[in-house]
């Protein structure tokens, strides 16, 4: 009987041992992939706009952040006050509604606005980052040839419909324009946690597997003793 008690008692440590090593494994790996998510990502190749969105489509998340280049006229230019960069400088962006050739209409972030430059009806080339529509409201108040958010559901009432998703940040345009360009470095993806964080509940659940695998052996030296 005793021994079937030990035998019991070794059985139900080994079964939490495993289980709390098992969870020490999970925190592990939670850690080396903060780690490898943290790490820069390599940018993906350029493609055209047209490739990868169509006008009066949500863009998809596998889409958003790409480079991509697309050809048109601006039609107009306006001002988006109160914007803030990757780097926290906050200033008034430029942005212009550019046709797209044989397509729709997407708003173009061409850079820091001094003065608004003169609209031209040149074909103009364009490369930059895609990215979502602006959700909050960056500047209050709501007037002509201002953006209170870039977001093309703002631009219908003037430019009708038939707009792209999300905007477009240039990184140039050909013809060249001179003008101090938005920074958009590649977006560093992040999860939740820390990975140090991760590290101390590996720490905690291995130390609980030795513990249950210790405790026959001093539940058996107690007994020994009494």
């Amino acid at each position: 009987m005793i021994n079937r008690q030990k035998i019991g008692v070794v059985v139900v440590a080994i079964f939490f041992a495993v289980i709390f090593f098992r969870l020490g494994l999970w925190q592990l790996e939670k850690a080396h992939l903060m780690q490898e998510i943290s790490k820069p990502q390599a940018e993906r190749a350029t493609v055209a706009l047209l490739s990868v969105a169509q006008p009066n489509e949500s863009l998809s998340n596998d889409v958003l952040s790409r480079i991509v280049q697309v050809r048109g006229t601006y039609l107009s230019n306006l001002q988006a006050p109160n914007q803030e960069d990757v780097n926290g400088k906050i200033g008034t962006w430029l942005v212009g509604v550019l046709q797209v050739e044989g397509s729709g209409k997407i708003a173009i972030v061409r850079g820091i606005s001094a003065d608004s430059l003169p609209n031209s009806s040149e074909s103009i080339q364009v490369v930059g980052r895609l990215m979502p529509s602006q959700i909050n409201n960056k500047y209050g108040e709501v007037k002509s040839g201002f953006l209170p958010r870039i977001d093309s559901a703002l631009l219908l009432s003037e430019f009708g419909s038939n707009f792209f998703d999300g905007y477009i940040i240039a990184q140039s345009e050909q013809p060249e324009i001179e003008i101090e360009r938005v920074p958009s470095p590649i977006p560093v993806i992040k999860v939740s946690g820390f990975f140090w964080q991760h590290i101390s509940y590996v720490v905690v659940w291995w130390l609980m597997a030795l513990l249950s695998l210790a405790l026959p052996l001093i539940r058996s030296k107690s007994e020994s003793q009494s």
